[in-house]
């Protein structure tokens, strides 16, 4: 069997050992494994513990970032590393401990599609004390079996060792349980608003087989009640996978009794990890990479995630600061407290809900929550793509919270807001807007008409002057407007139009000047018309 590729594994648990094992929930590691170590796994020895479990799985982690190929015949970790990486409240005799329990195990791995791949009596680990320079470490090798597991994976599933270990999982088959539930999540990948569900159903002797559960092995000692219990009580411990988001059903038989007939879980894919997303940026166009802005630390957002998220989600219209603009409507919404649409008081990340995942999360991971619940079910962009709600004065309100927060004056994108406010009338149609731009181009090109027979008659009347022709159309821009709010606003309402009517149009500020020729529909311009009078300096075109 020829290995063509080894699967990185994604976030550096060396360098976290290294530095700061506090850190392994903000970094998430993550460790591939193939089919035979994740399901069908049985073991020999003393009962293992959830700790025990974790740092196993925490030492094969470890191997395979230093050697993919895992050609070592011995590794080290930091035994304090170690430790804080199984759980905050865990200590060093717990891990010693561990280690001798897993020396005296033995698995078998017979769950393969290979033959040459099943193994039995496998012993899980050797280990041994180290003290270098007064730092405790815990050398350790691995059987060749688990070596020629891990350096050939025909297919292969991510283990997120921080959801594993961290002290997340406190029931001892949990492990068991999120590693076959791992596996079983790579039958589909998430795609944007579509079906990202994955319905597994289990008898009670199937569950209880594939986590070793008390009685696996004779039907008659299984207590289907106390493992329907487990299963209830192992959404707590599954609350922390990033992959995927788990709900339980119990099926059970009619008639007297009601005997279960099943155990069902149901796995709803999320996004993929924004740091995962992979972006070519190409840092001589400053435009590609300027997007986002400051903000307060507890709401600051690297500001290439506006970027990855454009390439992850589908958003109608929305490109990458869109995304931004929209994070900053849903951010305003829930530092003000008044609603904007019903899913203010329904959805994971609006409103307090937002807030409580920004402090717990980070600002970074609700701004992708928030997305991806857009882009399954569309809700606040449905609401600002309704001109009569006012978009452009709820996105310029935002906007000057955001300059609020870090101490930036607000007064002229208030005026600007109000302007945007006014404008959208309560009742006013898009069907009147168009009606008004036609009775406007018609009075122009009656205007232009007139224009050109008079001329035509002074034509005939004295010697013809060469006159400029141009359908350039001049807007003086107010004074407050620099080149950034131009870049970022202006540009931002005309920059997707697509129609036969073709204008050039000319911006003229203070200290710049630019010229966009713009292929439109009327109904675009008329919408172009309302939208830019907040940026004139007295309302209207030159």
């Amino acid at each position: 069997m020829q290995q063509k590729f080894r699967p990185a594994p994604h976030g550096s648990l060396v360098r976290l050992a290294e530095h700061k094992p506090s850190e392994i929930k903000a970094v998430a590691p993550e460790s591939p494994r193939p089919p035979e170590m994740l399901t069908g796994v049985s073991f020999d020895g003393p009962a293992l513990s959830v700790i025990d479990s974790v740092v196993h799985e925490i030492l094969i982690s470890h191997a395979y970032e230093v050697d993919r190929e895992m050609k070592p015949d011995r590794y080290a970790i930091d035994l304090a590393a170690l430790t804080r990486f199984a759980g905050p409240n865990a200590r060093k005799d717990d891990i010693l401990k561990s280690l001798e329990k897993l020396r005296l195990t033995r698995m078998s791995f017979g769950d393969s599609a290979y033959p040459a791949r099943r193994y039995r009596g496998v012993q899980m680990v050797v280990s041994w004390e180290e003290l270098q320079n007064s730092t405790a470490m815990i050398g350790y090798m691995f059987a060749p079996p688990i070596k020629d597991l891990m350096r050939t994976m025909p297919s292969y599933a991510y283990l997120e060792l921080a959801a594993l270990g961290d002290g997340n999982m406190s029931l001892k088959h949990s492990p068991a349980l999120y590693k076959h539930l791992a596996l079983q999540s790579t039958r589909k990948r998430w795609q944007p608003g579509e079906d990202n569900e994955i319905y597994l159903r289990f008898s009670p002797q199937e569950l209880a087989q594939i986590i070793q559960f008390p009685g696996h092995d004779d039907q008659e000692k299984l207590n289907v009640g106390k493992l329907v219990d487990f299963a209830k009580k192992s959404l707590e411990d599954l609350s922390s996978v990033r992959r995927f988001e788990t709900s339980m059903e119990i099926v059970q038989e009619p008639g007297r009794g009601r005997r279960v007939n099943s155990i069902c879980y149901t796995l709803r894919l999320r996004a993929p990890d924004f740091r995962h997303v992979r972006l070519r940026v190409d840092y001589s166009k400053k435009p590609d990479f300027r997007q986002g802005g400051a903000d307060d630390p507890r709401f600051a957002v690297r500001s290439d995630l506006w970027q990855r998220a454009s390439k992850t989600f589908q958003l109608t219209g929305c490109i990458s600061n869109d995304l931004y603009k929209l994070w900053l409507v849903a951010l305003q919404e829930a530092l003000s407290g008044k609603d904007l649409t019903a899913g203010y008081e329904t959805r994971s990340y609006r409103g307090d809900a937002l807030l409580a995942a920004v402090d717990t999360q980070g600002a970074a991971w609700a701004a992708w929550g928030f997305l991806e619940e857009e882009c399954d079910d569309p809700d606040l962009v449905d609401h600002l793509a309704d001109r009569s709600n006012a978009p452009l004065a709820i996105q310029t309100e935002a906007e000057a919270a955001r300059r609020q927060r870090i101490g930036w004056k607000t007064s002229t994108l208030e005026k600007r807001a109000k302007s945007f406010r006014k404008s959208a009338t309560k009742g006013r149609t898009d069907a009147d807007e168009l009606a008004d731009y036609l009775a406007a181009k018609e009075l122009r090109e009656q205007s232009e008409k007139v224009e050109a027979e008079m001329a035509q008659v002074w034509a005939d009347m004295e010697e013809p002057k060469p006159q400029p022709q141009s359908d350039v159309i001049v807007y003086r821009l107010s004074s407050d407007i620099t080149q950034d709010d131009f870049d970022a606003e202006i540009v931002s309402l005309f920059c997707d139009f697509c129609g036969d009517d073709r204008r050039v149009i000319r911006f003229e500020g203070v200290g710049f000047s630019a010229i966009h020729k713009v292929m439109a529909t009327p109904r675009q311009w008329a919408d172009f018309q309302r939208d830019i009078a907040a940026y004139l300096e007295d309302g209207v075109a030159a």
